[in-house]
């Protein structure tokens, strides 16, 4: 998806410390009385809410595309836009009646859902491409409702009740589902979808409940397999896994299907068997059977989780202090087993080897006998910020000053900078890592940019002091194990793990990454009219839009106050160099909290000055 960059409040008056090109200014007084917020929707077009209304207009000229003036004064914390396509949500409350969400087209303004006086508010939603709909999860008091909404019509399919959610927290900030397993469609094509310790499966195409299952306790795992239509049950510290029939929610579990210990996880495999994970050891079933492969789990201290591999099954025993990581063969005896010191918070197979990353030390265990691949342990105090050199073909690690190069062909590691120290940097945090092509590694935070040279030597370290506090920003990733679950002394950016995944993995560009060249023209989403031969298009999305930036190739934008002892203290809104660490170019703001947009994608940036007079600059 795209990436704005969003910053709200109010500005009072701008300067500008380097020539700008202004490509548009409107005053919106007349139109909207005073601005309130803007925002950017998918397709690119500035939404703007005020007083009088909201509207949108066209990015590039600055012409308003519609005017809706019965949206009066919509609340901003509640814009969402919809992944992939021009819709967004949002919610207001008119003079007389009830809060009001609403779907709007951003193209042309067309409100497509209106909860008016029906009460709901959207807490999240699932785009599922193949069936041709959004799900929306949807609130109202306490209540928990779901909704199908066609992507061929636009329209509302149904609405289904799911019953009282105890102590929910209605808010829209924290964007979170309340669906903890599925959604899943069975072969009847119903919707199969877990929540706490209960299980709904609705009829796809009219929203009837079929049938519904309440545990004792929640429900800890559940997985469907269409190799048997069997729906699999697991209830957190239950000893007994339960497979339900999906067409009427029976209980078929055979005799032999008993656990030794309480539930971990059920998940399927490559070859689509399923594996259970229980504290008391980890065993196959056979979706054919619906038994047990192997007459003895295999069994070590801590169990915690199981990796499938074409070299076996990877076992981790996680612990605080000791934990083991051991290779299973299909038949369910050990190859090997490797004690490993501290918490492995990080396990991963590469080509050379099992890796992990724990709070005391990180190697490779080959995948023969399970010996360290690396000579020396690697200790990392905290999530390592990880990036991929696509010309030396290596994944870069930084943290604690040092810089290390793994490379995953090979499985060897080499240290290529030490004491690289950074401004304004400690061991915890949260560094985030980019390759610059020709430039060497971006090392940075929200107000923190470094560039480390692929020879180990520092280019330049800069950081830049906040306008004001941090607390209402969007935060870049989130800080320490305690969010995965894990309390432990150890933080660092959580996106850093994702990173690794993706590398070992064999991915080495994802739609997030922040290189030139990654874009690809293909359709997220399209709608058409017609009798299948003379097809008009109403709309197109792509990718494109999204990831496709000469600005976030070069650039990086970072939001600074600067203080001076000849001149009054002044806060700017800069455009960074990324190989040279300049600002290139620098809006000076008056006020230390503005309202503006940078649009990545058009290197263009958008302004509300003084609440009513919206400009755009180009880079």
């Amino acid at each position: 998806m795209k990436k704005i960059y969003v910053i709200f409040l109010a500005i009072l008056s701008i300067s500008f410390g380097y020539s700008q090109d202004k490509l548009w200014e409107v005053d919106l007084k007349e139109t909207l009385y005073e601005v309130g917020w803007i925002k950017q929707s998918n397709d690119g077009l500035i939404i703007a809410s005020g007083a009088k209304g909201l509207l949108a207009m066209n990015n590039t000229t600055g012409e308003t595309v519609w005017h809706n003036k019965e949206l009066k004064a919509v609340d901003k914390n509640t814009f969402l836009t919809i992944d992939g396509l021009p819709l967004f949500y949002v919610e207001y409350i008119p003079l007389a009646g009830k809060t009001r969400g609403i779907i709007i087209n951003s193209s042309n303004g067309d409100i497509v859902f209106d909860t008016k006086d029906d009460g709901y508010r959207i807490k999240d939603f699932t785009i599922l491409q193949n069936n041709g709909v959004i799900l929306f999860e949807l609130t109202k008091d306490k209540e928990r409702y779901l909704m199908s909404f066609s992507l061929k019509t636009w329209k509302k399919e149904w609405i289904t009740a799911l019953g009282e959610s105890k102590g929910f927290i209605k808010s829209l900030i924290s964007k979170r589902s309340f669906i903890d397993h599925g959604p899943y469609f069975n072969k009847e094509n119903n919707l199969i979808i877990g929540i706490k310790n209960q299980i709904f499966t609705i009829n796809g195409t009219n929203g009837e409940i079929v049938w519904k299952h309440e545990a004792d306790k929640r429900i800890k795992a559940l997985v469907y397999s269409d190799i048997n239509n069997s729906l699999y049950l697991g209830i957190k510290k239950s000893n007994k896994l339960t497979v339900l029939d999906p067409i009427n929610g029976s209980d078929i579990t055979p005799g032999k299907l008993k656990l030794r210990g309480t539930l971990i996880d059920v998940r399927p495999d490559e070859a689509n068997n399923l594996i259970v994970v229980e504290t008391e050891g980890f065993n196959i079933i056979d979706p054919k059977t619906n038994v047990f492969k192997w007459k003895k789990s295999f069994k070590i201290d801590f169990l915690d989780e199981v990796i499938p591999h074409p070299k076996g099954f990877i076992a981790i025993g996680k612990h605080e202090k000791d934990g083991t990581i051991a290779l299973v063969n299909p038949e369910g005896d050990k190859i090997w087993d490797s004690k490993v010191k501290g918490y492995a918070y990080y396990v991963t197979p590469t080509e050379k080897g099992i890796m992990y990353v724990s709070t005391e030390r990180s190697n490779i265990l080959d995948f023969v006998k399970g010996k360290d691949v690396w000579d020396k342990d690697v200790k990392f105090k905290s999530i390592p910020a990880v990036t991929y050199d696509e010309k030396e073909e290596k994944v870069v690690l930084f943290e604690n000053k040092k810089g290390y190069k793994f490379d995953l062909k090979s499985g060897q590691i080499e240290l290529f900078a030490e004491d690289i120290a950074l401004e304004n940097v400690k061991k915890k945090t949260p560094l985030v890592a980019e390759y610059v092509k020709d430039g060497g590694y971006l090392l940075f935070t929200e107000q923190h940019i470094s560039l480390l040279s692929p020879t180990g030597t520092l280019k330049y370290t800069q950081y830049y002091e906040p306008a004001s506090s941090l607390k209402g920003f969007a935060q870049m990733a989130e800080i320490g194990l305690a969010v995965a679950g894990v309390d432990l002394d150890i933080g660092g950016a959580l996106e850093n793990i994702d990173q690794l995944s993706a590398l070992s993995s064999g991915v080495y560009r994802r739609s997030t990454d922040q290189n030139d060249g990654t874009a690809t023209e293909s359709m997220v989403a399209g709608l058409y009219v017609g009798d299948g031969q003379n097809m008009a298009t109403v709309f197109e999305i792509t990718k494109t839009r999204y990831s496709n930036s000469k600005s976030i190739k070069d650039h990086q934008f970072i939001v600074a106050k600067i203080k001076s002892d000849t001149a009054p203290t002044k806060h700017s809104i800069n455009m960074i160099n990324k190989k040279t660490g300049a600002i290139d170019k620098q809006i000076d703001l008056l006020d230390k909290t503005p309202n503006y947009l940078i649009d990545v994608i058009d290197d263009v940036i958008f302004i509300n000055e003084k609440n009513h007079l919206i400009s755009s600059y180009k880079f």
